[in-house]
């Protein structure tokens, strides 16, 4: 399989990966931002998931799942993206020839590029539009945000807190999403080799690349 094929493939299964991830654990993920941003007593996940479909429906615990879904989606696609990108160049610099086991502070300089990259890029501005999906679902909220789609919600925050406010927080993010994506990449390069070389008929497929995905991310949990 060519290298760019494979790259294409990473992405792909990085994409279905990341969605299908957002789908099922988001009722977790609505119930934890909301929790957080509860000025009073904090209710329980339960009682809090409850009220919302009460009040909104079903769907209403879904609320910013679109935007959440999205930016995993797009997040791993940069994420690899920017990660063959970065290991390719790192690659020529260090004259690694193809098939020779490569240094691993190419695969940590690579991942923590791709961590940045989608920190700036994706995640940031996606936690931001989502957090205020959700708020909208409370009692306390001003109403402003309430039944709005994705670009409306993110248009109206632009609008009255100017763009600056989609990278609110940029800095932990940063941190956070640097240091995951070098563990992780680091981990899953490592894998992919030991995979290569005992079982090469393997390498690049799909489901090879969403199992290695998977321990990795296990790593970094």
């Amino acid at each position: 399989m060519d290298s760019s094929s494979t790259v294409l493939t990473k992405i792909v299964a990085g994409g279905v990966a990341g969605v299908s991830e957002t789908l099922i654990t988001y009722p977790a993920e609505f119930a934890k931002t909301r929790r957080q941003l509860s000025s009073g007593p904090p209710s329980s996940s339960f009682a809090l998931l409850y009220s919302t479909i009460s009040r909104h429906g079903f769907g209403g615990i879904y609320a910013g799942c679109a935007a959440l879904a999205l930016s995993n989606a797009a997040k791993s696609g940069i994420r690899f993206l920017a990660f063959e990108t970065a290991r390719a160049r790192l690659d020529a610099a260090a004259g690694t020839l193809p098939g020779q086991p490569r240094s691993v502070w190419i695969n940590v300089a690579s991942g923590l590029t791709a961590g940045v990259a989608e920190s700036i890029l994706v995640v940031t501005p996606g936690e931001a539009v989502k957090t205020k999906m959700i708020h909208a679902t409370s009692k306390s909220h001003d109403g402003a945000y309430a039944g709005r789609s994705l670009v409306g919600v993110t248009a109206l925050l632009v609008r009255k807190e100017g763009i600056r406010a989609l990278w609110a927080g940029l800095a932990p993010v940063l941190c956070k999403q640097g240091t995951n994506s070098a563990v992780r990449f680091t981990t899953f390069a490592m894998l992919q080799e030991q995979v290569a070389k005992w079982w090469p008929k393997l390498d690049g497929g799909i489901s090879t690349t969403l199992v290695l995905g998977g321990v990795s991310g296990v790593v970094t949990v």
